[in-house]
């Protein structure tokens, strides 16, 4: 309908029938339009998303992933399990659930390379054995290969590759469903190696608790559990990661959980002893990762010190941080400076791990926004992706066998999981809290916006930076209250190259746009 003002006409003292007609006609129009426009207000952003397709963050987005210790380690050989996290499926029921849920897509799985064992070991005539933490439930106990010092030969009974069967299965569930980018990982050598012969922090948290003589050795197992699973196991490793955040203090025995404190010293004599037994091996395709330490200000200070030696430097390809602030989401200034120095170093950056107690997921995906936009990662691995309380994307016990129900938070990563695919580029927009994906080939237009604040917020995407912006546009809403839309989704109206909607507090949005160039 087109709404034109009412035109003055020079009345007669009679009108003839057509223009008296013409009178009704356009009065009519006039009203009609008045009643839309009463009954459809413009509404009046309350701030603009502008798209600028001339910046590309990130060339290729490279995927999103879980940690499979410690979950793995108890629910390894569930194929539901691994239908939920690892497809693409629109619904699955998990076992024992009254509900479905969106996959949520996952192509990255980061495999632990235990250093537990319960085996005696014969030291001159004096039987010894790993120190068990108290405080160690049996589902962090991640089995080692490796069980003695007394032969390196893999093939002799110093080895047992029958270990850790439940993570390698969901290893290879995983893989089976589209996996495609697969790390392993250590976040503590086999205990034999350490001063204390524990795998559960060292007497001291502060100073190394791998024995300097057993350098070589950790890294001839790490590059050895490689070789297997490319030769036994059907698994190709794309990266392999020998620390976890080794620079902090608070691996100290008896600890919850894996793991030993590093120097940076100590990690670079392990980079350059680990890279040459991968080629050693024939294994130059796997890349090294460092040093997944706990918080993007603790990985700047690492990667500058290992800066100053080039030999070190080229051992690895991939810098790994964490999301974490302790055990809070990372909030500091150095997002950018860890960019800059990883730019400038020609290295790809990822969160390999993040997590938190905060189950509605507001937290993470505001993390997501500020890891993407302001870091610059290529991946988001959340750590647990089943466990207790808020830290789980679903509320489960490893430790008593149960999966319970799901936190928002596993909603609000489908957002992002499910729409921002693996090869996409990462645009700019001005807006911090929106994540923009573009794939070229099929002209499609990811925008995931998360609204912190605690009342709705309108919000118009100008998109007038592309050429061609056709349509339609499709919408998913969570609220992470958990009282309102959980993946709710629904069609937003298009406007020559923009749209408005209304982000509800607290809530997560995410938006696909056909037929854009």
């Amino acid at each position: 309908m087109v709404c034109l003002s009412t035109p003055h006409f020079r009345f007669h003292r009679v009108l003839d029938r057509e223009r008296m007609l013409a009178i009704r006609s356009l009065t009519a129009s006039a009203l009609a339009c008045a009643l839309l426009a009463t009954q459809f207000p413009s509404v009046v952003a309350d701030y603009t998303v502008k798209a600028d397709v001339s910046t590309t963050l990130l060339e290729k987005w490279e995927g999103w992933g879980t940690s499979l210790c410690w979950w793995a380690n108890a629910f390894g050989d569930r194929e539901d399990i691994a239908d939920v996290f690892f497809t693409r499926k629109e619904s699955v029921k998990l076992e024992g659930a009254t509900t479905t849920l969106p996959a949520l897509s996952f192509n990255i799985a980061r495999y632990n390379i235990g250093g537990s064992s319960k085996n005696v070991i014969d030291d001159g005539g004096t039987e010894i054995a790993m120190k068990q933490s108290e405080n160690m439930p049996p589902f962090k106990f991640i089995e080692s290969f490796w069980l003695n010092w007394a032969s390196n030969d893999s093939t002799s009974k110093s080895w047992n590759w029958d270990a850790d069967l439940k993570q390698r299965t969901m290893l290879d569930l995983a893989i089976k469903r589209g996996v495609d980018i697969t790390e392993a990982f250590s976040n503590a050598p086999p205990w034999w190696m350490t001063h204390n012969h524990a795998t559960a922090g060292g007497d001291d948290g502060k100073k190394d608790n791998l024995q300097s003589w057993n350098h070589d050795a950790f890294a001839l197992y790490l590059a050895t559990v490689v070789k297997q699973a490319r030769e036994s196991w059907g698994v190709n490793f794309t990266y392999i990661e020998p620390f976890n955040e080794p620079m902090s203090t608070w691996w100290t025995y008896p600890g919850k959980q894996e793991g030993c404190h590093f120097e940076v010293k100590t990690q670079n004599d392990v980079l350059l002893q680990l890279r040459g037994y991968l080629d050693k091996f024939g294994l130059k395709d796997v890349i090294i990762a460092t040093s997944d330490e706990n918080t993007p200000s603790i990985a700047l200070s690492t990667l500058t010190a290992m800066s100053e030696n080039p030999d070190v430097m080229a051992t690895f390809g991939k810098v790994n941080t964490h999301g974490y602030e302790g055990l809070s989401p990372y909030r500091g200034k150095d997002r950018g400076p860890l960019k800059s120095l990883v730019t400038k170093s020609k290295k790809t950056l990822w969160d390999s791990e993040y997590g938190e107690k905060d189950g509605t997921g507001l937290g993470m995906a505001e993390s997501i926004a500020l890891d993407i936009n302001q870091m610059g990662v290529s991946a988001f691995v959340y750590w647990q992706a089943l466990d207790g309380g808020g830290w789980g994307l679903i509320q489960s016990s490893p430790g008593n066998m149960t999966i319970n129900t799901p936190n928002t938070k596993y909603y609000a990563l489908a957002h992002y999981s499910r729409h921002i695919r693996p090869g996409m580029a990462i645009l700019s927009t001005d807006d911090v809290n929106t994540v923009m994906a573009y794939d070229a080939t099929s002209k499609l237009l990811i925008l995931a916006t998360v609204n912190t604040g605690d009342a709705a917020s309108k919000v118009k995407y100008d998109l007038a930076s592309f050429k061609t912006v056709a349509g339609p546009v499709s919408a998913w809403t969570t609220e992470t209250s958990g009282k309102g839309a959980l993946y709710k989704p629904s069609k937003v109206e298009l406007t020559g190259t923009s749209f408005s909607v209304s982000i509800p507090a607290a809530s997560v949005m995410t938006f696909e746009v056909e037929g854009v160039a």
